[in-house]
């Protein structure tokens, strides 16, 4: 029942839409403008590069919070199921309706707190995204398989193991069923569309 409620109270702080919040307290809705999304780099097309890293850096520590909290009450296991119920509340909060953002903060805060390392890979992903691609989603991706990789690679524990591969489960599925402000797909098959979600967050 302690575990359960763990979790539960996980999710609801991955919930609290922190680049949403900001988004209003500047007079935006973020729901309603440039990709409807609530995600940190969302806040920064629409709050400007300080208040908009600001946002994603706290919702980066949503999962940074939770396992913290945890560890107090409970035991490592519990702090990665729960930092990961976090990432899923960010994807999906309860508060916005399930229109969250895609996690990528939160899923890199969650395995900094857990102690993995090995997650600067996804760190150097992004920026490579950015200076290859313009667009740091590629980068991202290859970056977070790259760091559940090395998690394991590196002889790091069972549980960290499980985590880093289920926050990347966590991650594609946002981005292939997460929110999206348009969804009508014209003239590509559905492995196109899905190569296209998976590695650029696009249809």
């Amino acid at each position: 029942m302690v575990t359960l409620l763990i979790i539960l109270m996980a999710y609801l702080i991955g919930s609290i839409p922190i680049a949403y919040l900001a988004g209003r307290l500047a007079g935006h809705n973020l729901l309603n403008e440039g990709s409807g999304g609530v995600s940190g780099s969302a806040a920064i097309e629409r709050l400007g590069l300080v208040r908009g890293s600001c946002a994603g850096f706290c919702d980066a520590l949503k999962p940074v919070a939770v396992v913290v909290i945890t560890q107090r009450v409970s035991v490592y296991d519990v702090s990665a199921i729960a930092s990961v119920a976090a990432v899923v509340g960010h994807i999906w909060p309860i508060t916005l309706r399930f229109r969250g953002g895609r996690g990528v903060g939160p899923a890199g805060g969650a395995l900094a707190a857990l102690g993995a390392w090995p997650i600067v890979i996804a760190l150097v992903g992004l920026l490579l995204g950015r200076v290859i691609f313009k667009d740091s989603a590629p980068g991202v991706i290859v970056g977070f398989v790259g760091t559940a990789v090395l998690v394991n690679l590196t002889g790091q524990s069972s549980t960290l193991i499980f985590t880093s591969w289920l926050l990347l489960v966590v991650l594609g599925t946002g981005r292939l069923i997460g929110y999206r402000k348009s969804s009508v797909i014209t003239g590509r098959s559905i492995g196109r569309v899905i190569l296209r979600r998976l590695l650029f967050d696009r249809d």
